[in-house]
């Protein structure tokens, strides 16, 4: 691979693009074409915030250019159904070609304005492909990728294109950013297919974190709601804009700025979160009163093991294959659960094979008599999506599975609890550290 072109195996589908030379910016042009009709775009607020708005859609043109496009995936991921997906087609057909203008009118390299452009047509043909009105649409034959780029899949070269750029970040840093939301905003490819698809595909996510961090310092992992809108002002044409176009455009900005004031909430009240379960666990229960005790004449009694030790005879052949451990935890009982990839990747699910070891430790439980308390853990790494927007809410919600599983063994007095990555075993230093660190605990 050439490592001064690593475009040199990007098929020029736009003979009027010219592959990138780093360091030289694109000519304006002096008489610019009127923009083509699109989803019409949300104007910002006024004063100071517009103001903050713009110097933060300065830093990265390419991904300015592209927040249109990427506000419309999360309505169309979670849409059941679609009244006029040819409508919606010309829709997005419009928003690509007006992203091209606008980034290379920003002076973006041509090169990766054409390789941004294949992202987000691989994007958005995946999304809307996997709803249950896309596949048997015309989007199956006139897709984005095929319309633009004469290609059905873009599955394989998504990544091919990420592993010729990510050695080079101080060169092609806006292109990798907008690498990383189309993998955020869901974009799997070709790990949808491969045995473990999810995991492989998250190490790629979390190093491509690492490598833009390291080349820009404090980097916010989701997309930030500050970016700023185009005035419309082709005011003749706006009442010929569907009605359906202009909220699914409201709809997508104030998703958008939910999550934003969500991110900020669960960065604030996750380290008042963290001292909290210190406090907590830090408390003991008082000791009890000394009693009085009626002397009798000594009997020999028959010792019965301790419900440690039931738990521990009953589970020894998990213990040995190093499926669970079990603990004594200052005068109390846990039980640690080691099997590897318990859950999916960002998810509470807990995979099929590991249901039966966790029914054999409902069963095991069942000579306790004292509340149970499942406890789950994360590590460092953040999470920020709609449905967990913090490593609190991802902990709570797996140790909330296990404890549903529990409670279907006629278990009673089973609470679960988040601990985020409060109470790591190991640095998160590696991934394999990273993987100890990310369990569920039950105490007892």
């Amino acid at each position: 691979m050439n490592q001064d072109d690593p475009f040199a195996n990007f098929e020029d589908d736009d003979k009027t693009v010219l592959k990138p030379s780093p360091g030289r910016q694109r000519k304006p042009q002096a008489s610019p074409t009127p923009p083509p009709e699109s989803l019409p775009p949300v104007t910002p607020p006024e004063g100071g915030v517009q103001q903050q708005l713009q110097l933060q859609s300065d830093t990265n043109p390419l991904l300015g250019s592209a927040l249109p496009i990427l506000a419309l995936v999360m309505p169309l991921r979670n849409s059941a159904s679609h009244h006029d997906i040819g409508g919606l087609r010309n829709a997005v057909i419009n928003e690509i070609k007006a992203f091209d203008q606008q980034a290379r009118g920003k002076g973006c390299a041509a090169a990766q304005v054409q390789t941004a452009r294949y992202l987000l047509c691989s994007l958005v043909d995946e999304v809307v492909l996997n709803t249950p009105w896309g596949g048997n649409s015309i989007w199956a034959t006139q897709g984005m990728l095929i319309t633009f780029h004469k290609e059905s899949w873009g599955g394989e070269k998504f990544f091919q294109v990420l592993d010729n750029v990510i050695g080079q970040p101080g060169i092609y840093l806006d292109l990798l950013e907008v690498f990383y939301y189309c993998l955020s905003l869901g974009f799997e490819g070709k790990y949808r297919v491969l045995q473990r698809g999810s995991d492989r595909l998250q190490e790629v996510r979390e190093n491509l974190y690492r490598v833009i961090q390291r080349q820009k310092g404090d980097f916010d992992r989701e997309l930030s709601l500050q970016w700023r809108g185009i005035t419309d002002k082709r005011n003749v044409l706006a009442k010929y804009v569907p009605l359906w176009v202009i909220g699914l455009a409201t709809a997508a900005f104030l998703m958008l700025l939910f999550l934003g004031f969500l991110y900020s909430i669960n960065q604030t009240s996750g380290p008042l979160m963290g001292q909290l379960y210190q406090i907590k666990d830090a408390i003991k229960a008082p000791a009890p009163a000394p009693m009085v005790v009626e002397q009798k004449p000594l009997e020999v009694a028959v010792v019965e093991p301790t419900v440690l030790e039931k738990i521990r005879s009953f589970l020894q052949p998990e213990i040995e294959q190093k499926k669970v451990a079990v603990l004594d935890q200052d005068g109390q009982t846990m039980i640690r659960i080691l099997a590897k990839s318990f859950f999916a990747s960002g998810s509470d699910n807990i995979r099929d094979r590991h249901l039966p070891l966790l029914n054999r430790i409902a069963q095991a439980l069942e000579v306790v008599k004292t509340p149970i308390t499942v406890v789950g853990h994360t590590d460092n790494v953040p999470i920020f999506t709609a449905r967990f927007p913090s490593n609190w809410d991802l902990s709570r919600a797996r140790a909330q599975a296990v404890a549903d599983v529990l409670r279907k063994h006629q278990l009673k007095h089973v609470i679960a609890e988040g601990r985020a990555d409060t109470q790591s075993l190991v640095p998160n230093d590696t991934a394999a550290h990273r993987a100890l660190n990310r369990r569920v605990e039950i105490n007892f």
